[in-house]
């Protein structure tokens, strides 16, 4: 049996995720934001061509099919959740629609890590990321609401990094973590990680 396309699996993985969703979500208020984010529409094919022309970059597969289906997930309605629920380590996230994917990241600033960390503490870098804190190959495509974390696409890894590797800024203290190598072992491991909770509280 063939292996299903990067389309397909996003398919398989975007209907778990709303099943998850709709069982996990249970106060009135997310069940409106729930509610938005099932009737929200998805970007069409020129809008990504647009956005990959204006960072001179080329989405990944997988997260191009997400978003043919849904724009983002609207303000504040969380539906990532990467990390080890087990360990207590997981995060959360919303994702942002392409316009505000640019908004967030037009004019983004280069800081290195060297002029802020000690050798030592670089070393805790993962060997997949360059050594910046912030740098215009990374695209912020997902937020926790007050802002302090963010998920990035990575389109300037190492060479033991892959193209478009999803990586994690945390602030206070600032870090940088690499998280998945691809958008969809993000979200199988977000799901996975939702479907061990009793419910979503934001």
């Amino acid at each position: 049996m063939s292996e299903p396309t990067p389309e397909q699996r996003m398919d398989e993985l975007m209907g778990e995720l709303l099943e998850l969703l709709e069982e996990k979500v249970q106060d009135e208020e997310n069940q409106e934001l729930l509610e938005a984010y099932r009737e929200r529409e998805g970007a069409a094919d020129e809008e990504l061509d647009v956005f990959e022309q204006h960072y001179g970059i080329r989405l990944p597969a997988d997260l191009r099919a997400f978003y043919k289906r849904k724009n983002g997930s609207g303000y504040a309605f969380h539906v990532l959740f990467p990390g080890d629920a087990a360990q207590n380590e997981d995060h959360v996230f919303y994702m942002l629609s392409l316009e505000e994917m640019k908004q967030e990241n037009d004019g983004t600033v280069e800081i290195r890590m060297q002029d802020y960390f000690t050798p030592e503490e670089m070393h805790e870098l993962d060997p997949r990321i360059k050594p910046y804190l912030h740098q215009k190959s990374w695209i912020i495509f997902g937020k926790l609401g007050g802002g302090s974390l963010y998920l990035m696409l990575d389109f300037d890894p190492t060479e033991q990094g892959t193209y478009g590797q999803i990586i994690m800024f945390e602030h206070d203290p600032d870090f940088v973590y690499y998280v998945a190598q691809t958008f969809t072992e993000l979200l199988e491991q977000s799901n996975r990680n939702l479907r061990e909770l009793e419910r979503i509280e934001y």
